[in-house]
């Protein structure tokens, strides 16, 4: 049985669907009982449950993502406002300059990379469609950053700092607190960063913020492109082509938040 400080019935569930990983499609009732520390009795009821949900489909004794994955998947893919917003200006950027475009969204503190247009010439990515990027690396993480709220990055800076795993990513963007929101500052002033291998050793990542209705950061416009590559146009024209499809994607968010009818996809 779980003692008191078990999680909440939502907690067991994201500690269920979290089990599975990008090579992980299948989970077991000996998973779910290690996972949520509890008897297999109660493992088979709380599999049982999100199965009937819709959220996992048993098959000969295992478990996969069910159904309602897929729908959600697809009313974020078809109806989300940000990419909405973008979707049309993703694919225009990409075929203006040769290069993969992402739209990388943050959601508290998970930055998504949620939509992605290839490029005449694609670049591989570790961090493909809908894998979860790292915080404090690459470009989409330095825009993020550099307009969260103060006291919030204060707070995700501390607790970088006491977590070995994240440390050294925080501490490669400033040795300390000062250092740390200085470059950042220096990020915002400038309106966007060029990140250089820091992802993935190939590759050149450059991004601009894109905002809500309120002004709050919502994600980031990356252009993806090999670093031995030469553009059909100068990094400087990449750097303001970026800059510009950000705003055009943040002034119709504004616009949708006003006239919420949402284009087709």
């Amino acid at each position: 049985m779980a003692n008191s400080s078990s999680p909440s019935v939502i907690g067991r569930v994201m500690v269920i669907l979290n089990l599975f990983r990008e090579h992980k499609p299948w989970i077991t009732i000996e998973d779910v009982a290690t996972a949520l520390e509890v008897s297999a009795p109660s493992a088979y009821r709380y599999a049982g449950e999100l199965t009937q949900a819709g959220l996992l489909l048993r098959t000969s004794g295992r478990y996969r993502l069910g159904p309602k994955i897929i729908e959600l998947e697809y009313l974020i893919r078809s109806y989300d406002p940000i990419i909405q917003a973008a979707h049309n200006l993703l694919y225009g950027l990409a075929e203006l300059t040769e290069c993969d475009v992402l739209l990388c969204n943050v959601y508290d503190q998970t930055i998504v990379n949620v939509f992605h247009v290839p490029g005449k010439h694609p670049v591989n990515l570790t961090y493909t469609k809908g894998l979860p990027m790292p915080l404090f690396r690459g470009s989409q993480a330095h825009v993020i950053l550099a307009h969260m709220e103060r006291r919030k990055l204060k707070r995700i800076y501390d607790a970088a700092m006491a977590d070995p795993a994240l440390a050294a990513d925080a501490r490669a963007i400033g040795s300390d607190w000062a250092a740390f929101s200085k470059e950042l500052k220096r990020i915002r002033n400038s309106g966007y960063y060029i990140s250089r291998g820091e992802l993935d050793k190939d590759v050149t990542g450059v991004a601009a913020p894109v905002f809500d209705e309120k002004g709050e950061i919502v994600g980031s416009l990356v252009l993806s492109l090999n670093i031995k590559a030469s553009p059909p146009i100068s990094e400087e024209m990449l750097i303001g082509m970026v800059i510009q499809t950000a705003n055009e994607i943040t002034k119709r968010i504004e616009q949708m938040a006003v006239e919420p009818t949402l284009p087709s996809p």
